[in-house]
């Protein structure tokens, strides 16, 4: 057999035996993302007191501070008696993590875009504007299942604002919570 014909043999087992060893599919159940359009601003509204539970940044503004839960919104508490502090609000902003005020101007990221909202009447807040996948390549941190331990999908902020979880049979997930 000539050096050619062996070398053309060798490479054909090489990628017949590359082929056969493809990998398969692992399908596991675990927790996969929910999301929302990341431009549905109707989910940006005030609405009762909420506990607390994740809490982020704080901001002090005149009279009231504005305290962020994480992916969720932003608590507005009166602090006319700095003594005895009273929840007013809950500002809902899905994907929620950083903001700042600015006179009656809420500038506040909903994990996507940066959304301008004024705040002139804190019982009916309007996004007025947004600027576009501001934050879509932003290093932020990384959402996982609360309490939970196993494989889960990893959120890509590409599909929208991840609202939550749900148990799903997952193809190949990436993630793990331990």
């Amino acid at each position: 057999m000539s050096k050619l014909k062996f070398s053309a043999w060798i490479f054909l087992i090489s990628v017949f035996s590359f082929i056969a060893c493809e990998k398969e599919d692992v399908i596991v159940e675990g927790m996969s993302p929910v999301y929302i359009s990341s431009t549905d601003f109707t989910r940006v509204y005030r609405t009762d007191t909420m506990p607390f539970n994740d809490l982020g940044n704080i901001v002090l503004a005149g009279k009231f501070l504005f305290i962020n839960e994480k992916y969720e919104g932003i608590h507005v508490i009166d602090n006319s008696d700095p003594f005895k502090p009273r929840k007013v609000h809950f500002w809902k902003i899905p994907g929620n993590l950083e903001f700042i005020i600015n006179g009656k101007t809420l500038y506040a990221d909903n994990s996507v875009h940066l959304l301008v909202i004024d705040i002139t009447d804190f019982n009916n807040i309007k996004v007025v504007n947004f600027i576009k996948d501001l934050y879509i390549d932003s290093p932020l941190k990384e959402p996982r299942p609360v309490g939970y331990k196993g494989m889960f999908s990893c959120v890509d902020k590409k599909n929208g604002i991840h609202i939550g979880w749900e148990k799903k049979l997952l193809v190949n997930p990436l993630c793990e919570a331990y």
